[in-house]
């Protein structure tokens, strides 16, 4: 008799707990997976961190929580996943009811690129794990990664020419959005820059100053076209590093750059480039913008590209074509560029092993391995 009311007994909280896990056993549950960094550099380390949070009494026992991220993203600990074109992983955890676990996951950034996470797929079981639950949980997390820099020491010659001619030949003027500071007035300051709190306060007349800027500028016109008929990866990777490195030493050196490139957006598909600007925040603007270069769609047509920068484009600037095509109309467009007094620059990504024949002027080979 008591076998048969402790038989009754469990047949009934197996039931009733089967009714109560598959109402609730995702009420109050909550996965968020992010980045340490939102942004880093190709080859550096970031950290990925899961939040799991059951926000109610009833603990999951067993709770998968299965989501893919990108095959560049090499994690120390591989047991857990499945690899074809991106790490399956599943993770699984063991919850009680009100309790928040956070997992830390290192990993190397392999390659540049934007990525985002896909939506988060989570399974649980009831009590006895004999029926089995599963929902997605949305996740919007994303990822730029950088470019590496490069040594660009190839292009010292080059570099110090431009640099020289733009510290002797740019005219300065005073940019009224750059502050720099307060001084005490002197003869030839406009009244209009009189600080007049200041001179109240100090009882002498002050004004304030701002940092000098330039129209001129160095304008880096990417190609991602290249000269064999098939797209090289190695070569595209390449020239994007090149563009980001000499873009680099250029903000360093105080001189504006704005980058062309016929390269598309992997999310917008619309084309990149960025204004001219100065300093960190513009510098991690550009990096941005290669980084999101979707290295696998057709480009945009790069001689329209540069023939409608041409008109409307200063012609003190300085140009740096970076291409490992070397077609007939684009070579040829840059010589008349040439002939017609444009200072530019022609670096040519390509392998060691390859000779560039028949180079224009100013042209550089830039070795890759």
């Amino acid at each position: 008799m008591l076998l048969i009311i402790i038989l009754i007994g469990a047949l009934i909280l197996y039931y009733v707990q089967e009714i109560i896990y598959k109402k609730y056993w995702d009420k109050g549950l909550d996965v968020k997976i992010t980045f340490e960094q939102s942004h880093c550099t190709e080859g550096s380390r970031n950290t990925l961190i899961e939040v799991i949070t059951n926000n109610k009494r009833l603990p999951l026992p067993l709770l998968h929580v299965k989501f893919n991220t990108p095959k560049s993203f090499l994690f120390k600990n591989e047991d857990n996943s499945s690899v074809t074109d991106y790490y399956y992983r599943d993770d699984v955890f063991s919850i009680m009811g009100y309790q928040v676990i956070t997992r830390k996951l290192q990993f190397t950034c392999s390659r540049r690129g934007c990525y985002y996470m896909n939506d988060t797929n989570l399974v649980s079981n009831d009590l006895f794990l004999q029926k089995t639950f599963n929902t997605n949980k949305l996740n919007r997390s994303i990822l730029h990664v950088y470019p590496a820099k490069v040594d660009v020491s190839v292009f010292d010659i080059p570099f110090n020419t431009i640099t020289g001619r733009f510290a002797t030949q740019k005219t300065l003027v005073e940019d009224p959005f750059e502050f720099r500071g307060i001084r005490e007035y002197q003869p030839y300051d406009s009244i209009h820059n009189i600080n007049w709190k200041s001179t109240a306060r100090t009882d002498r007349l002050q004004v304030n100053t701002f940092f000098m800027t330039s129209s001129q500028e160095v304008v880096i016109l990417l190609n991602l076209d290249t000269h064999i008929y098939t797209k090289n990866d190695k070569l595209v990777e390449s020239s994007i590093r090149i563009a980001s490195s000499l873009a680099e030493r250029f903000i360093r050196a105080g001189i504006p750059v704005s980058l062309e490139s016929n390269g598309l957006d992997v999310f917008t598909k619309e084309r990149i480039f960025q204004p001219a600007g100065q300093g960190q925040s513009h510098m991690a603007a550009i990096d941005n913008s290669l980084s999101r270069i979707d290295s696998g769609s057709d480009n945009a047509d790069f001689i329209n590209i540069i023939k409608n920068i041409f008109k409307i484009s200063d012609k003190n600037s300085y140009y740096i074509f970076i291409s490992n095509s070397r077609h007939e109309d684009l070579t040829g467009y840059y010589t008349l560029l040439k002939e017609q007094g444009i200072c530019s620059y022609f670096i040519v990504p390509e392998y060691s092993s390859c000779e560039i024949k028949n180079p224009a002027p100013d042209m550089i080979k830039w070795e890759v391995e």
